[in-house]
């Protein structure tokens, strides 16, 4: 597992994720499939998507970047994500960050 650096936001499956550690990454990727580990992006506050490994990824885009992050929120118990809508990656941090 390549890490550049942290923060870095984990999309794996349907599922988004704030990581602020080491620790942090350890824990979520305890209960991952291999599939899953091989599947996952990490999102990097400059703006590059890459694999665990480090190797480069297509961006996802701010439609799909909108739904993971309101669905993360619903799960977290907030309410009124409808009228969240992802057009920057500075506020997928800034939302992720909050549900820690």
């Amino acid at each position: 597992m390549t890490i550049k650096s942290y923060p870095l936001v984990l999309i794996f499956d349907q599922s988004i994720e704030y990581i602020d550690s080491e620790e942090g990454m350890q824990e979520s990727l305890f209960y991952l499939s291999e599939n899953q580990i091989k599947t996952a992006t990490c999102i990097y506050p400059d703006g590059n998507f890459k694999a665990l490994d480090g190797e480069q990824k297509a961006p996802y885009n701010y439609d799909d970047l909108t739904l993971l992050v309101q669905q993360k929120l619903v799960s977290e118990g907030q309410c009124c994500t409808a009228k969240i809508q992802i057009t920057a990656i500075e506020q997928v941090f800034n939302l992720m960050k909050a549900t820690l």
